[in-house]
């Protein structure tokens, strides 16, 4: 599976920089940064009863935004502070994104650890993502998202909100630039490393709803 590289930060409010003043923040550093449409993302993620894909260290995911829809499946993957590297197979399902079923590839892994019968939504989750694009001149190294999030149990009262900021590689970026790109803007927003997925983090949360 292709290999997802970012990083990952928690952040204490919802404030995000205008593109002037990222763009400011990003003055002493050789890239700069271009605003991209807000985005309203609806996730669904799924597991069975006994949770066979969390003890499996994977992640099943339908995604969608506005009229597109994709079905992800990721590994837990490696994680270093704010670094998170994780392979991930993300199939379009556009026309075709209700359930029940998967795309082929996706399928074929799913039945190595789980009974895709048994499959049952686990957690929605509602992101508005704010994005900027960050270039070194014309080239696209990162993706910088400023999300706000929403969790809910499906069927349940039970929700949690939280913040946080990605900070997503493109192809041929490497570790040092995504972190040269944390550093500035830092001095914005205060990034504090989250070593745990939006999935654990909102898993946690509802948990602890329920107390």
């Amino acid at each position: 599976m292709p290999l997802e590289r970012e990083l990952k930060f928690s952040v204490l409010d919802a404030y995000v920089p205008s593109l002037s003043e990222l763009r400011a923040a990003l003055g002493p550093t050789p890239f700069d940064a271009d605003a991209a449409p807000v985005e309203e993302i609806e996730d669904r993620y799924y597991d069975d009863d006994a949770d066979s894909l969390r003890n499996a260290g994977l992640a099943l995911r339908r995604r969608r935004l506005g009229e597109r829809a994709w079905a992800a499946l990721k590994s837990a993957g490696e994680t270093d502070a704010a670094l998170h590297r994780r392979e991930e197979l993300e199939i379009s399902m556009d026309g075709s994104a209700e359930e029940p079923g998967w795309p082929d590839a996706i399928l074929e892994r799913l039945k190595a650890v789980v009974d895709p019968a048994e499959l049952r939504p686990r957690v929605d989750l509602a992101t508005t993502r704010v994005l900027f694009r960050i270039r070194r001149g014309d080239e696209e190294i990162a993706q910088l998202g400023f999300d706000a999030v929403s969790a809910r149990t499906p069927g349940s009262e039970r929700s949690a909100f939280f913040d946080e900021v990605e900070i997503e590689a493109c192809e041929g970026a490497d570790l040092a630039d995504l972190e040269r790109i944390a550093e500035a803007i830092d001095g914005l927003v205060r990034l504090t490393p989250n070593p745990v997925n939006k999935l654990e983090r909102a898993a946690a949360l509802l948990l602890m709803a329920t107390w």
